[in-house]
């Protein structure tokens, strides 16, 4: 099944670039956009080695060993009840139902390249519709990633909430923070800017299922920059008061400076912000992993 797994990415992840170069020139001023180092390769056919090197890692029992710093512990979807829904679409469908499950993940620079969404798709696809062409297959993951991107200069954006009224999805993925942290940041000015980029939201779809991945431990003009644990705490809040789920990435990476470690295990890059293709699929498969403990624990068994 695991090597099944390098065949699905080989097939899909460069159809996943090319998607993510449609969708994600969305504008934004140039001030406001961080952007991807040259860590990052465009050119598709440089592709089939990163995912090699994810293959190794499911292949691989020790690999995540050699990486004492991430807590397991942390790595579960908190607050499950609001998308145990979701989770019962997911058991359906591994027991044959022909029913369409559609996942949109909006996010920031850390979302563009494709890796995360990419890898979560490709591990869930594997699982619940093995031997299932892409094209055929009813899981259908969609995702947009934008330089910058924050909760704030996303709201007037309306090709996003036009998506999300389109697609209807059964499952939102919403993956900001990173970029909310990067300037001046004011607490209640946050808490104002992502109720207003969530009205938004709930004005395209009703009683929508969300999971939320705090963002990830970064640094700030090359000092540590603890604003990204606080736009953490106030997102787990909001998802706590509102009834939707989480994914503490933050913590599972590590926690306060773990970055350093992902840099020097060649998971990060050198701006201290963005990770690499290695530390964008480690990211997606500990995601996948949240995903099937949070599944294993509602239906029974094992993955």
């Amino acid at each position: 099944m695991r090597r099944a797994l390098y065949f699905i990415f080989v097939l899909i992840l460069p159809c996943f670039m090319l998607t993510a170069a449609a969708e994600s020139h969305l504008p934004l001023a140039p001030e406001q956009e961080i952007e991807i180092i040259s860590e990052f390769p465009i050119e598709v056919d440089s592709l089939e080695e990163f995912i090699q090197s994810y293959y190794e890692l499911l292949a691989n029992d020790n690999y995540l060993k050699q990486f004492s710093f991430l807590s397991f512990d942390h790595n579960t979807i908190s607050n499950m009840k609001p998308v145990e829904g979701f989770f019962k679409q997911l058991m359906k469908l591994r027991n044959g139902s022909k029913d369409p499950i559609t996942i949109y993940q909006i996010g920031d620079s850390h979302i563009k390249p494709g890796y995360f969404s990419s890898t979560v798709r490709g591990a869930l696809l594997n699982f619940f519709e093995d031997g299932i062409s892409v094209n055929q297959a009813k899981l259908k993951y969609y995702h947009t990633g934008i330089n910058g991107a924050s909760f704030l200069n996303l709201t007037p954006n309306e090709q996003i909430f036009e998506r999300i009224k389109k697609l209807q999805p059964d499952l939102i993925i919403i993956s900001l923070g990173t970029n909310d942290a990067q300037g001046n940041y004011n607490a209640k000015n946050f808490r104002n800017q992502m109720n207003g980029f969530m009205d938004k939201v709930f004005a395209q779809i009703s009683k929508p299922k969300i999971i939320f991945t705090l963002p990830p431990d970064t640094y700030k003009r090359r000092r540590h920059n603890a604003d990204v644990k606080k736009v953490c705490t106030e997102i787990k809040t909001y998802a706590q008061d509102n009834g939707f789920a989480w994914w503490d990435m933050y913590e599972v990476m590590g926690g306060d400076k773990s970055i350093v470690k992902w840099r020097n295990n060649s998971l990060a890059s050198k701006d201290m912000i963005h990770f690499s293709p290695k530390g964008y699929m480690l990211q997606g498969y500990l995601f996948y992993q949240a995903i099937m403990r949070s599944y294993q624990n509602l239906v029974g068994g094992s993955w």
